[in-house]
């Protein structure tokens, strides 16, 4: 069986939804489902669809820039995919009406519940949200925590993170934003934690920049700049604390078990942070375009500083997650699609 996996993957789009996009082809690997990947993606995006394994067709627009029946046309019968997986803000009603019309099964990675029809076979939301919205009756939903989408290295390493106790004071601290960081919300976060006079070790996930290492210089020995990558886990495991951006990475955190405190970077995080902090799985450092430096950094210090909060998340975290929700995921789609 193959799937074609379309999503795209920019400086400006993120790599959120191309991350758990290739932590489903892993999974699907595992049951012979030969995947591959066709979008918009920059050179840093293309570098890890070719670090994972999976062929790859790079196009000059993203998802519903022309019609499905133009895009299948380029695509699909170059890879003579059984099923595709979509997994874009982008596509809208018509444009899954249009793949079903060509008779394509289709799978949906979806956030937010925004669309009314939803023409497909399967809609995948690992969100917390996800279960309580009103998605239409006649494709499987695989709704909640139970369908995380994250990398087999995430899942290999899960064990060993959990049984790491992360109670006590905090010596190593990590910002990780995300794959995109267009308002320099890391390079803040960074300010302010300085201007809290942590003892710790801080590590920021960004490109590499001048004044930003020269910030985390005035840290603990070991803190510097960490180059964006695919694979974090190394990262989580030496984390003790994490301040994230709104979206995949939290849930990373906390499948992983990392206490973790999240600034959102648009409104749809920021919604769906609040949810997810009201479940005891996020601490909520706000929106950042609505949050002062000293509301922040006031809220990033009872982070760091509240040891029980911490150990609330982190036991919140553990009892959460289903250890393979990926595999768990992939066994699902292939269910439906198979019926």
């Amino acid at each position: 069986m193959k799937a074609l996996i379309r999503c795209d993957a920019t400086a400006e789009i993120g790599s959120g939804h191309l991350s758990r996009c290739i932590a489903l082809a892993e999974a699907l690997q595992l049951f012979s489902v030969r995947c591959s990947f066709a979008g918009q993606f920059d050179g840093a995006a293309f570098g890890q669809i070719d670090l994972a394994g999976f062929e790859c067709v790079r196009l000059s627009e993203p998802v519903n820039s022309r019609s499905a029946e133009q895009e299948l046309a380029s695509i699909v019968a170059l890879h003579a995919a059984d099923f595709i997986v979509i997994d874009s803000y982008r596509a809208d009603d018509r444009y899954l009406s249009d793949l079903k019309s060509q008779g394509q099964s289709a799978v949906v990675i979806d956030d937010f519940r925004k669309l009314k029809i939803y023409d497909c076979d399967v809609i995948l939301n690992f969100t917390w949200e996800a279960p309580t919205l009103d998605y239409p009756q006649g494709p499987a939903l695989l709704l909640g925590p139970d369908y995380l989408l994250v990398r087999r290295k995430l899942v290999d390493a899960r064990a060993e993170s959990l049984a790491r106790r992360r109670e006590g004071p905090i010596q190593n601290l990590l910002v990780a934003i995300g794959g995109s960081d267009p308002k320099g919300i890391t390079g803040r976060i960074v300010r302010l934690i300085d201007e809290l006079n942590t003892e710790a070790c801080v590590r920021a996930i960004a490109q590499p920049d001048d004044a930003l290492e020269e910030a985390l210089s005035r840290f603990a020995p070991g803190s510097g700049i960490v180059p964006r990558q695919p694979d974090l886990s190394e990262q989580f495991q030496w984390a003790d604390a994490a301040i994230t951006g709104g979206g995949l990475i939290k849930y990373e955190c906390a499948y992983m078990g990392i206490p973790a405190a999240s600034i959102a970077q648009n409104e749809g995080q920021d919604g769906e942070t609040k949810v997810f902090s009201r479940a005891g799985l996020v601490f909520d450092l706000g929106l950042a375009d609505c949050t002062s430096d000293k509301a922040l950094a006031g809220t990033m210090n009872s982070f760091i500083e509240n040891t029980g909060l911490r150990a609330k998340l982190a036991e919140r975290m553990r009892e959460t997650f289903i250890s393979d929700p990926t595999v768990h995921a992939a066994r699902k789609i292939l269910e439906a699609i198979r019926l």
